[in-house]
Parts: C-alpha cells; sequence; structure tokens
C-alpha cells in the first residue's frame, strides 16, 4: 500500500443493523472523496477536509446533518482540522446554522491568527469566509466541499500525503441531550484529534473520557516513543479503560502509512483507501492495523 492513504471513521458506538450498509457506503464515499483531493494535487489538508465534509452532507452520523439536538433542542456543532507538520490548527466550537463546520474551521487554520473561535463569534466568521468567497454557500446553512475535491464521486479522518505530511481532523455535534454550550473532545487539539510529523490520530466515543487522558495526543507520543501505531494504539485504549469508563476509538497513522484502529464499542465504521483507489479496509466492527514495514 502505496501513499497518500486517507482513512476515515463514522464514530464508535452502537448503529442499528438496517443502517450498516448505508453507513459503510458513507465512509468509503468520504475516503474517495479525499483520494481524489490528493489525486488532483491537493494537499493532507484538501484530503481530510473533503472526506470529513461528505460525512457531514449525510444524516447518518452525529456531525452536520445527522446532528443531535442539546437540552434545549438546539443544535451546536464542533470541528476542528490540524497540519501536523505546522503543528497548527482550527477549532470552532458550539457553532450554529451550519452544516459544514469543517470547513469553517479550515477558514480559522488558514486565515487568522487563532486557533479556536466559539459560539456567535464563529458564526461571524462564518459570514466573513463567504464574503470573502474562501467557500460557496449552497444555502443559509450549507457551504461547497474544498473547490480542488469538487466533481469527484461522492466523523473524523486522517490523510498521508505521498512525503508523510500529515493532516487529522473530527467533525460533531456530541451526543443526544447534552447541555447547551457543552464542548467535547473533538475542537481541542490533543484530545479528540492531534498530529504532527511522526503521526496522527483521530478519537471518537465519548468526549468527556477522551478529554481526561488527552488520548489523540498520547496515542502519538507513544508512537514518538518507539512503539508501533498499533502498540501504541492498544496502549491508549488500555489507559482509556482503566482510568474511565471506556467507550471510545480511534485511527492513529505513522508518516509511512502504518495504521491502527482500535475500540471498545460494538461498532466503528471505518474505510481505508490507498493510492491505487483500492480499499484495504472497510468494515463495521473488527480491530485493525496494518504495517508499512
Amino acid at each position: 500500500m502505496k501513499l497518500p492513504i486517507v482513512v476515515v471513521h463514522g464514530g464508535a458506538t452502537v448503529f442499528e443493523k438496517k443502517h450498516h450498509d448505508a453507513i459503510l457506503k458513507a465512509v468509503k464515499e468520504a475516503a474517495e472523496k479525499g483520494m481524489c483531493a490528493f489525486e488532483k494535487g491537493g494537499s493532507a489538508l484538501d484530503a481530510v477536509e473533503a472526506a470529513i465534509w461528505v460525512l457531514e452532507e449525510t444524516n447518518l452520523f452525529t456531525a452536520g446533518l445527522g446532528a443531535s439536538k442539546n437540552l434545549d433542542g438546539a443544535i451546536e456543532l464542533d470541528a476542528l482540522i490540524m497540519d501536523g507538520n505546522r503543528l497548527e490548527s482550527g477549532a470552532v466550537m458550539a457553532v450554529r446554522d451550519i452544516v459544514h463546520p469543517i470547513s469553517l474551521a479550515r477558514y480559522v487554520l488558514e486565515r487568522t491568527s487563532n486557533s479556536q473561535i466559539v459560539g456567535s463569534g464563529a458564526n461571524k466568521l462564518y459570514e466573513q469566509m463567504l464574503a470573502e468567497g474562501y467557500r460557496e454557500g449552497t444555502s443559509s446553512k450549507r457551504t461547497e466541499g474544498p473547490f480542488i475535491a469538487q466533481n469527484c464521486d461522492t466523523v473524523g479522518a486522517i490523510a498521508i500525503d505521498e512525503t508523510g505530511r500529515i493532516a487529522s481532523a473530527a467533525s460533531t455535534s456530541g451526543w443526544p441531550g447534552k447541555l447547551p454550550g457543552r464542548v467535547g473532545d473533538s475542537p481541542i487539539v490533543g484530545a479528540g484529534v492531534y498530529a504532527n510529523d511522526i503521526a496522527g490520530a483521530s478519537c471518537t466515543g465519548k468526549g468527556e473520557q477522551i478529554l481526561r487522558i488527552t488520548m489523540g495526543r498520547m496515542a502519538v507520543f507513544h508512537v514518538e516513543q518507539g512503539l508501533s501505531v498499533q502498540q501504541a494504539a492498544e496502549t491508549v485504549m488500555s489507559e482509556l479503560r482503566q482510568k474511565t469508563s471506556g467507550e471510545a476509538g480511534l485511527i492513529l497513522a505513522d508518516k509511512l502509512g502504518n495504521l491502527a484502529i482500535q475500540f471498545d464499542t460494538p461498532h466503528m465504521p471505518v474505510a481505508v483507501l490507498s493510492s491505487d483507489m483500492e480499499y484495504v479496509y472497510c468494515s463495521m466492527t473488527p480491530v485493525w492495523s496494518i504495517d508499512q514495514d
């Protein structure tokens, strides 16, 4: 399996069996969209944004169009995107009336001097993003995907380009009935998402548990300390279960394209697509890894 590689997950939880085929189709389409961005000369950031955008466009996941309502019946979304080589990220938290917060998070990364924007400030920035033409609005709440990934076949992702540059991302509404204003792990650097020039992680599941051990950063740290990605993923999941009640999962990849998937929930749909457009993996349940060595 050659670089570039796109890895996409649809969340660690329980999915009704009747939705399994549609969910696997969605994560496959997300991986294809990310790879299409690579094939058009795009970056790892283009690939992860494009992949997440596809998942936000479905109503199958607790993100985008499938977002869950909070305790007050409102929808508040979080998203983060991180460039591993630059150690720079953009995040938006508790934003309303936006279907694709991943694109706004990238705008924060690339067009502002800040890393995290919350609530009404993020919504104001969304209007600025559209006014500048950074993304094109298709309705009052939706935007087109990354320009470089448009006209391709077609909630977390990792993309590794052919030079080994890594980007990681996540997008979510959080669990149904959350407290208004609640922000989980997904938009927090080092918790739900982390990437550097060695490895990248995207976590999913019970956000408060993931936050307690800064799961994404710890997974990458274990790789930095010499563990394989599979050993690192197993170690961080063990740490999560020892220190919390668990109920989470992650995808983890290093710059060579070694990948690991770990979770302790009944399901975590994942698709892995390599540069030759061959599916290395697409499943709802098995724990899995692949080493390039």
